[in-house]
């Protein structure tokens, strides 16, 4: 038997970013493309049940034409039942929207639902609190899916929090996590672990990295799940030191090296990052031009700072030696006003541009 997991979809998210309004339109119409394909793909693998571990919509308030397609995507597959998990972002927003609901769309109310595929016992509730599992009913002879949205914690259960402690000893084989974005595993005891599926579209660059699905499968006995990868595209963070680079041609090289294997479809950011010789100043815009026709979308930040050794301009006769003097001998100035007040005044100096 096997079961779909996934959270966290988030669909109709402003995706307020640098995107411009031709790609935020793309990229939220991908959401929910991202979407009817993992119904495809749990079709295909015949899963006996597709499981949304909350925040399927970004907010309260959905348009009648997004739940219109969400429902028409999940009434198109009439023999896989959808198990669905309202989370913190969309709350009651499905039902409230007025459209019938298909009858393979089950919903977890505030209290323990359950719903039983033979040996296989799945349960959940949208509602977390200090009590709950005190009235969680297993059976230790059934492979239990447990089903939450909310944050693992080393306290106690309430608001978002899960506590850690709570789950030890409930036979719980596998506990169905929404809430983060990323995917990761936590052992509860010696037979239960706690899995995030994570969002399968990142939406912004604090969702880094590969986005997807869990699958569970299981015979009634032994239980394995598998994390697959199936975001349309990335988003990537790549930092460039430029610590002891020379010319722009290191520069060049080092961005060319962080770039590569980076495919042409996902989102990039530059960080450049380091401490750079007071001479070397990166050409962000020319970076920029260079590499964002290669990606769907680049961008770059230049946070790297000045290696300002004072002792090498002590007997610096020039207008630079005298002012990086000046500058660094101010008490009263933080290191970070100095590095951007010296980088400004370099820039001046040698006729360069330097975006801070």
């Amino acid at each position: 038997m096997k079961f779909l997991h996934t959270s966290d979809l988030h669909i109709g998210s402003p995706l307020t970013s640098r995107l411009s309004q031709e790609k935020i339109r793309e990229r939220k119409n991908e959401l929910m493309a991202t979407f009817e394909k993992m119904i495809e793909e749990a079709v295909y693998q015949k899963a006996l049940a597709f499981i949304i571990a909350g925040d399927l919509f970004d907010s309260e308030k959905i348009t009648r034409s997004t739940a219109e397609r969400v429902l028409s995507a999940i009434s198109r597959y009439p023999t896989l039942d959808f198990l669905y998990l309202s989370g913190n972002h969309e709350k009651n927003a499905l039902i409230e929207c007025g459209i019938p609901l298909p009858r393979n769309l089950k919903l977890f109310s505030e209290q323990w639902t359950y719903f039983n595929y033979g040996e296989v016992c799945i349960a959940g509730r949208s509602d977390i609190s200090s009590d709950m599992f005190a009235t969680l009913d297993l059976d230790y002879g059934k492979t239990n899916i447990v089903v939450l949205h909310g944050a693992l914690t080393d306290g106690k259960s309430g608001g978002d929090a899960i506590g850690r402690r709570e789950l030890e000893g409930k036979k719980i084989t596998y506990l169905a996590l929404g809430h983060y974005h990323s995917y990761s595993e936590h052992k509860i005891d010696d037979t239960g672990i706690a899995v995030y599926a994570g969002t399968p579209e990142g939406r912004g660059f604090d969702e880094v990295g590969e986005k997807g699905f869990v699958m569970i499968e299981t015979d009634g006995r032994r239980l394995t799940h598998t994390f697959t990868p199936f975001s349309k595209r990335r988003l990537m963070i790549v930092d460039v030191d430029l610590t002891d680079a020379l010319t722009r041609a290191d520069i060049d090289a080092r961005a060319d090296a962080a770039l590569c294997g980076i495919a042409h479809t996902d989102m990039v950011r530059m960080r450049l990052c380091g401490k750079r010789a007071p001479e070397l100043f990166p050409d962000v815009d020319a970076i920029k031009s260079r590499w964002q026709s290669s990606f769907y979308h680049f961008e770059i930040k230049d946070e790297s700072s000045l290696r300002i050794d004072p002792d090498e301009y002590k007997y610096d006769r020039s207008l630079k030696g005298e002012f990086i003097r000046l500058v660094t001998s101010k008490a009263d100035l933080s290191d970070d006003d100095k590095d951007k007040i010296i980088r400004m005044g370099l820039a001046a100096l040698m006729g360069e541009r330097d975006e801070i």
